[in-house]
């Protein structure tokens, strides 16, 4: 009895071992089997969750990049240099077809109503013509770099403006050779051949110095040198008595080019002539209205210089 049931305790023994190492076994492989799934879940997960969250790209995304106008690239907008020089084409073609050219020179400059005048020019979209002093110049060299910037001409008015230049001709060209040194530093090249004469060609203050025959024989001698000096026949009258009477030297002005093709005005760049800024924009207005073309002595053809010769605007003749 006792053998049979050690035999039946060995077989229970048995049957639990083996039925315990079924359990085990299939359990050790549901684990596994769900260790995978669960390794490839969260990637799974991540993957969607970013593909859900992510947001689509729209038309406010794009709000916040550089917008360029529809051009091929942003080279291809135009420029404001670019316009500018279609107007200044325009206006070409205006002076090409117009018999009617008015230029305006303001003379005795740079002074501190020089940036005053660059202004109205600008603002109404006009050119002039400088003629400056040395000594000046080298005083104010940022105002002459700023007219010639904008399109102005500039030119030379003696280095001094003192009238002892005219004594001889070797005091004469010392002070006009240091005004072409003067222009070549301060901007940068060398002075074109043509300058206006303190006083103008016919003035009578070299008489003290030179002698009433001075001026015939120093024009003379400069023409020769291939030269032109320029004169005007319309005279804003800004340095006598009417110099603070706008109303007055408007009525210069306008009165000056009645029948004249050819206009060249004389303004002087002085400190204390602050009214001819009230009426420049009106002078400007009327000239255009009656069909003048505003020029300088930088885009002058020579067709013109030798038109105003012959009016006797430039290199006049000087009888006496």
């Amino acid at each position: 009895m006792k053998k049979i049931n050690s035999l039946l305790i060995i077989g229970i023994l048995i049957t639990t071992i083996l039925f315990g190492g079924w359990i085990l076994s299939e359990g050790y492989q549901e684990l596994s089997s769900n260790s995978v799934v669960a390794e490839e879940h969260p990637k799974q997960s991540v993957v969607k969750d970013f593909e859900e969250e992510k947001p689509e790209e729209t038309d406010s995304e794009e709000d916040t990049e550089i917008k360029y106008p529809k051009y091929d690239s942003p080279s291809d907008e135009p420029s404001k240099e670019i316009n500018y020089e279609d107007s200044k084409q325009e206006q070409e073609n205006k002076q090409s077809n117009s018999d009617k050219k008015v230029f305006l020179t303001f003379d005795d400059g740079p002074t501190h109503l020089t940036p005053m005048v660059l202004d109205i020019l600008k603002e109404y979209e006009v050119n002039a013509t400088f003629f400056t002093i040395g000594k000046l110049m080298e005083k104010y060299p940022e105002y002459v770099g700023r007219a010639y910037d904008e399109g102005n001409m500039v030119l030379p008015h003696s280095y001094s403006h003192d009238f002892a230049i005219y004594s001889t001709l070797d005091t004469f060209y010392e002070d006009f050779y240091k005004a072409e040194d003067t222009y070549k530093e301060v901007l940068g090249f060398e002075a074109p051949p043509i300058f206006r004469f303190p006083g103008g060609s016919s003035n009578h203050s070299s008489f003290n110095f030179g002698g009433k025959q001075f001026m015939p024989k120093l024009t003379e001698d400069i023409k020769e040198k291939g030269y032109y000096y320029i004169d005007w026949n319309v005279d804003s009258g800004d340095t006598g008595p009417d110099y603070n009477n706008a109303e007055k030297l408007l009525e210069n002005v306008l009165q000056g080019v009645v029948n004249t093709d050819y206009a060249i005005v004389l303004f002087h760049d002085l400190v204390k002539n602050e009214k001819i800024l009230e009426i420049l924009p009106e002078i400007i207005g009327t000239l255009q209205e009656q069909g003048y073309v505003f020029e300088t002595f930088r885009d002058i053809s020579q067709d013109e210089l030798d038109k105003m010769v012959e009016l006797k605007l430039a290199n006049k003749p000087i009888v006496r």
